[in-house]
């Protein structure tokens, strides 16, 4: 599994600032703009590529992350970062996202934030993912993904513009659609995170975030529903 997995065509013939670009602004969004949830938590990150992002997560206040990437090449390549101080509080396994949610959610285990990074398409019902997240009993949830550009709640079928480490030839994709019913259906408040708030300047090496056409990358936030207070 790879966060960088839908990229533009002809995406890495362009030079190294695009893309230390966008690593800076997908962190901005996706890590930074948390930290005060992040600050003092658990956190369960799943597709959690080389364990990068686990630092990301670690370097800004979480005490433990625990990382789960499918790919046992790039898990691999963990021990190859550098020790920053912060590995002891790193757990990367080497297991299926969905099925690793499951054993900890039967385990009892909680996690205060959750993110899931390019796991969401693939032939696992979103309502299993939602469902499961939902018995981690997380504060938040943060997604990020290639989604179809739809209100409609539907699975979309999507072949990568370029070969893939570890990608099937085409992958199911869901609308924005189906993961706000999904959300609505396990009791969770979603929120698109607004990615045109970045300026034209700041938006180099991030056009699959503003391509036109049936998809989209795009990322979420979901947040227990409050239940209406008894008068």
């Amino acid at each position: 599994m790879t966060i960088h997995d839908y990229t533009p065509a002809g995406f890495f013939e362009n030079d190294i600032n695009m893309m230390a670009n966008r690593v800076q602004a997908r962190h901005a969004m996706l890590v930074d703009a948390f930290r005060h949830v992040i600050a003092d938590s658990s956190v369960l990150l799943l597709g959690a590529e080389d364990g990068r992002w686990c630092y990301s997560f670690a370097a800004a206040g979480a005490l433990q992350v625990v990382g789960v990437e499918p790919c046992g090449e790039l898990v691999e390549r963990f021990v190859r970062l550098p020790d920053v101080g912060m590995r002891e509080r790193i757990d990367l396994r080497n297991a299926a996202p969905i099925r690793e949610m499951q054993a900890e959610a039967r385990a009892g285990h909680r996690y205060d934030v959750i993110a899931a990074f390019d796991v969401l398409e693939g032939p696992v019902t979103l309502h299993d993912w939602f469902s499961v997240s939902a018995a981690l009993n997380p504060r938040l949830v943060v997604g990020d993904g290639l989604f179809a550009v739809s209100e409609e709640p539907i699975m979309a079928l999507e072949k990568p513009r370029r070969p893939t480490h570890g990608a099937a030839a085409t992958r199911l994709i869901p609308s924005r659609g189906a993961i706000e019913m999904a959300a609505r259906d396990t009791g969770f408040e979603l929120d698109w995170i607004d990615w045109t708030r970045l300026t034209d300047d700041a938006r180099l090496g991030l056009s699959d975030y503003y391509q036109s056409g049936p998809m989209r990358r795009g990322s979420f936030t979901l947040m227990p529903r409050r239940e209406p207070t008894q008068g």
